[in-house]
Parts: C-alpha cells; sequence; structure tokens
C-alpha cells in the first residue's frame, strides 16, 4: 500500500541529517529484562523513566530466571529454546507487551536480538549445544564462542532468526516488529558481538544489519551495533563505512570524562561524515560515588550532544552496591534531573524519531 506518512517521514529525516539540522537531545536507559517483571513493576519503572523524560529502553532477547538480580522477573526461555530454528514466541509476546505499554509513555524500545554472553557464559542457549561451543561461568573467563561468527551454518541459522523476530505479528499492534517503527526505535544485531574475544569476523556485523534491513525495507526503525566492551571496540572503523548500521552504540564503564572525550569528539565528526549517529549506549556507577560518577557523565554526556542510556533502571535497585538504580536511592534523582537537563540540550545529530 501506497504510505504517504512514511514516505513524508523519511524525507524530513533525509534532509534534516543533509542540512545538518540537529534537534534536542535526549536520555534513556536500559533495563533488559523489564518484560519479565510483574505488571505492577514494570508499570512503576516506567512510569519513573516517564517522570524523567527518558525517550529509549533497551531491553534483550535472552533467557531470564525467576526473581533475577532480586526482582519479581518471571522466569521466561530464550526464542530458541529446545534447538536452534525452533522457534518458542512466548518471550516475543512478552515484549509486545511491554512495547505497547512504553509506547503510552512516549518511550520506545531498543532491542538487542541476542546476547553475546548467552553463548556459555552468563547463561547456554541452544546455539551452545548445536555447535559444541565453550561455556565457563563467566567470572573466570569468557568462552571463545568465534564459532558463532564464523561457521557458515551458525550464521544462517542466526539469519534466521534474525527474520523471525523481524517478522513476528505484534498482537497489541496488528502490525510485524518490522513495521512497529511507532514503538520501536531500534533493532541491534547483538549486545556486545564477540565480546572478550579478538575480532574473528570483521564484516559479520554488516552482513547481519543487511539482513535485517532487507526485512525492514524504508519502515524508519534503525539499524544499531549493539555495542562493544569498551568504546574503541564500539567505533570500529568498519562500522563507519557499513550503510545498513545506521547507530554505532557506544558502552564502557571507564567514567573518566577525558578518557570518554578523547574518543568521543573524533568519532562524533566521522559519524556526521558518514550520515551516522552515535548513542552512548551504556554506562554504570556503583560504590561510594556512585552518585557523583553518574552526574559528572551524565553532564558531560549532556554537554557533547550525543544521548546517553544508563545501565539500568530496575526495581527493587541495588543502592551503592551496584549498577542498577531505583528511585529510592540519591542516583535517582540525578539521573532524573539530568535527563530532563539532556532533554533541554541542543544535539549534535538529529532524531526525528524521538523529537
Amino acid at each position: 500500500m501506497f504510505n504517504l506518512r512514511l514516505i513524508t517521514f523519511c524525507a524530513l529525516a533525509a534532509f534534516s541529517w543533509i542540512a545538518g539540522v540537529a534537534a534536542n537531545d535526549f536520555a534513556g536507559a536500559s533495563s533488559y529484562f523489564l518484560y519479565t517483571l510483574s505488571a505492577s513493576d514494570r508499570s512503576a519503572v516506567l512510569d519513573a523513566m516517564q517522570s524523567a523524560n527518558m525517550k529509549l529502553l533497551r531491553i534483550f532477547i535472552t533467557q531470564v530466571a525467576a526473581g533475577a538480580k532480586g526482582s519479581s522477573a518471571t522466569a521466561v526461555n530464550d526464542l530458541e529454546t529446545v534447538a536452534v530454528g525452533q522457534y518458542d514466541d512466548t518471550i516475543l509476546g512478552m515484549i509486545d507487551t511491554l512495547a505497547s505499554e512504553a509506547h503510552s509513555r512516549d518511550i520506545k524500545l531498543v532491542i538487542a536480538m541476542h546476547d553475546r554472553y548467552a553463548l556459555g557464559c552468563w547463561t547456554t542457549d541452544a546455539y551452545v549445544a548445536k555447535y559444541n561451543l565453550p561455556a565457563t561461568n563467566c567470572v573466570t573467563g569468557v568462552p571463545d564462542s568465534s564459532i558463532f561468527y564464523t561457521n557458515s551454518d551458525a550464521i544462517a541459522d542466526y539469519d534466521n532468526r534474525l527474520e523471525h523476530i523481524l517478522n513476528y505479528q505484534s498482537p497489541n499492534f496488528g502490525v510485524p516488529w518490522s513495521q512497529l517503527s511507532d514503538a520501536i526505535f531500534a533493532f541491534e544485531v547483538e549486545n556486545e558481538a564477540m565480546g572478550h574475544m579478538n575480532v574473528v569476523a570483521p564484516t559479520w556485523w554488516c552482513d547481519r544489519a543487511t539482513t535485517i534491513r532487507n526485512v525492514l525495507g524504508s519502515y524508519g526503525i534503525q539499524i544499531s551495533t549493539g555495542g562493544g566492551t569498551d568504546i574503541s571496540l564500539s567505533l570500529q572503523s568498519q562500522f563507519y563505512i557499513c550503510s545498513d548500521l545506521q547507530i554505532l552504540a557506544i558502552h564502557d564503564y571507564d567514567l573518566d570524562t577525558s578518557y570518554i572525550a578523547s574518543y568521543l569528539n573524533p568519532a562524533k565528526t566521522q559519524a556526521l561524515a558518514s550520515g551516522q549517529r552515535i548513542i552512548y549506549e551504556e554506562f554504570g556507577a556503583e560504590g561510594s560515588t556512585k552518585q557523583s560518577d553518574i552526574q559528572s557523565v551524565t553532564s558531560f554526556l549532556s554537554s557533547t550532544g550525543v544521548p546517553w542510556m544508563y545501565w539500568e533502571v530496575l526495581l527493587p535497585g541495588g543502592g551503592s552496591a551496584n549498577y542498577e538504580v531505583w528511585t529510592d536511592e540519591a542516583s535517582w534523582s540525578t539521573l532524573q534531573s539530568e535527563s530532563l537537563s539532556t532533554n533541554q540540550q541542543a544535539g549534535e545529530f538529529a532524531w526525528p524519531e524521538i523529537n
């Protein structure tokens, strides 16, 4: 069907980037298994984010244990539980409900299609069994999952997973997820792909992004890298030459703003030149300086014009000992005020999907 609204949206978005017209900045947060929490707890987290005018919520499609991180989480299996290619859409239905709840609060989802650490690290999924991948407890070391990224059969299996997710018919919105730009901001190739490994398949990110793009078409949902284990790996040179990777997601827990600036300032220039955008997607603070560290980093990022997302907002939170933040600790008031302030700042990039 001819969609004038979509054509107009895409034309305006393209014009804003070409003309260099940047909109206001914004903030968001991860709460990667929020869809598993009780309805009341989901509402509480979303209401808190709305009160801070946070625009994006990042979640993963991955197995979650009951009571994860002391929360009200209900256990849910990964999309591929019994075997690779055998899909249980229970988890997608839960995420779709969350998408509807977030949409009513003007919050869009960033969806990581898979978690690198499910490959025999924090959890063990069906790919580990099929491809005989090594497994660790993720404390003594992260396993070498190279086969997942290099074996042609594993790559084909993963592409099938991506396509299944994108073609999932939303019960709440009545369209496939690939068309759900009203509620989904971006799909991420994988959370921290090849994390804690030497890069083993340099074109893997771009090839998977092309798989996603072929299904998405021009419906306005973005494709993100999914970040790296630190800022340098989040900004690999190969990403800038892949037109299907539209969002370069930065992850890093080093809170030294001089260090962040040394990478971020040149990256902004390069991203603008290549027609891409950057989100400082994952960082967190803990310990006795948690609140002041959050204040320092969020204030700095706001000054750069690059959107940021905190790891993570979760009920019941974790106090000073954990990266999780909830509204009963002082760090939340800092996150809230900094998010509200960020929304008033001029951004480095245009965000027609947000503003």
